[in-house]
């Protein structure tokens, strides 16, 4: 099943770096800046750098379309469609129109990777056993960010040679997006019946994945409760830097568009690689807040070295950032995809996903705004402070990660009682 996963997660990386928060983000700054007043351009910069976690509140509807259901059908069509809504951004226009449209399609699209995301889960935590399910998902992620990556570097090299030419990346993505999706076709998920079985006895298969399924969830599960309320802490400050310093990058540093997509998507994502092997050694040995009391702090780190770069001006301090940006994401990708399942019971891991995914998706909706809303306030207040902002989404993150550190040490004090 891995060897039939591989390629077509690489092919369908293409298009996801090309809607991925940081190059979409750059490539609206740059498009677009001169066509629309330049708050209006920050905030689209915001809108579509949080779109990938403002797309997973449709986690709710994804979630209940696939329970009860073959994934491998549901998955291959939703590919297909998000492919077909890259494909989209290329017909936008250079003109203040096609900045709405490029925010919806983009919308639409990250919609649609949200629906795969959480329908995947269900797919890999039945193909891979939980003592190596991170070591093999782990090697699709490296193969998806790796395409994410080299698209993302080609975007950045021919925006700064010629800004129109980018859209003919994105029809090109979409034709390797659909032929992920035929490829997908062929992977099978193990013992389906026993899933479909177990989801039918669960007690939620009889009722939609609601509001109320959430609430019970978060209800009667403490522990996964807590957890999700410093995750909501941590991603918060991480969604709102992205926004800020692609803004930042722009107008105070005045760095080249491939600069600025090298530090945000293509360095942290060729690292990736490097380093998803050594987490995921450390998230086979253990629980997940285990994983995330120490996982967690490589990206306090990043952000305290770009705060202080963008701050003082002192540009090769956001290099050293951006490689603990990426020794930062490839800890978090396993944990965002897998660590729902330490507090799942059988058949409810795709219920947890839903809950999981929802919740970064109201952070979606907030963080990246709210952060902008902070940057613009202090550049209208006092000329030049902008940057200070970004102490915002340090404290987040900072807060966050004490969080996680104190439910480790509470489950150890309850472990050492019994």
């Amino acid at each position: 099943m891995y060897a039939r996963e591989l390629w077509p997660w690489a092919l369908l990386g293409i298009g996801c770096g090309l809607v991925e928060g940081g190059t979409v983000a750059v490539l609206v700054k740059k498009g677009y800046a001169g066509l629309v007043a330049p708050h209006w351009v920050d905030f689209a910069v915001a809108v579509v750098s949080g779109a990938p976690a403002l797309a997973n509140i449709s986690s709710f509807a994804w979630a209940n379309l696939a329970h009860g259901r073959a994934r491998v059908g549901v998955l291959a069509r939703v590919q297909a469609a998000f492919a077909l809504a890259v494909g989209l951004v290329a017909l936008a226009p250079i003109a203040p129109g096609g900045l709405l449209l490029t925010l919806v399609v983009v919308i639409i699209a990250r919609v649609l990777w949200a629906g795969i995301l959480t329908v995947r889960a269900a797919v890999w935590s039945a193909n891979y056993p939980r003592h190596v399910m991170a070591r093999i998902t782990s090697r699709i992620v490296m193969a998806s960010s790796l395409g994410i990556a080299l698209v993302a570097l080609l975007a950045g090299w021919i925006v700064d040679l010629h800004a129109r030419a980018a859209r003919w990346l994105y029809l090109f993505a979409a034709l390797c997006g659909l032929l992920a999706a035929f490829r997908y076709r062929a992977v099978r998920v193990r013992r389906e019946y026993q899933l479909l079985a177990a989801e039918a006895d669960s007690g939620l298969a009889a009722s939609a994945f609601s509001l109320g399924v959430f609430r019970q969830i978060l209800r009667e599960d403490a522990a996964f409760r807590s957890y999700m309320f410093w995750m909501s802490l941590y991603g918060s400050g991480n969604l709102m830097m992205t926004a800020q310093l692609v803004v930042l990058f722009s107008d105070r540093l005045h760095l080249a568009s491939l600069t600025q997509i090298l530090l945000l998507t293509v360095v942290p994502l060729l690292l990736m690689p490097l380093f998803l092997p050594a987490w995921a050694r450390l998230f086979d040995r253990g629980h997940i807040i285990e994983y995330r009391a120490r996982q967690c702090w490589a990206l306090v780190a990043a952000i305290a070295l770009l705060t202080l770069g963008v701050m003082f001006r002192i540009n090769w301090l956001l290099w050293p950032g951006a490689v603990l940006v990426g020794v930062s994401y490839a800890g978090a990708n396993l944990g965002w995809n897998l660590g729902h399942n330490d507090f799942a019971t059988p058949g409810r891991a795709q219920h947890y996903m839903g809950v999981h995914v929802t919740l970064t998706g109201v952070r979606g909706l907030i963080a990246p705004p709210l952060g902008m809303a902070c940057y613009e306030w202090l550049e209208w207040r006092w000329p030049g402070s902008g940057a200070t902002s970004l102490l915002l989404p340090l404290g987040l993150v900072t807060a966050g990660a004490l969080g996680f550190v104190r439910m480790r040490n509470m489950a150890r004090e309850t472990s050492v009682r019994r």
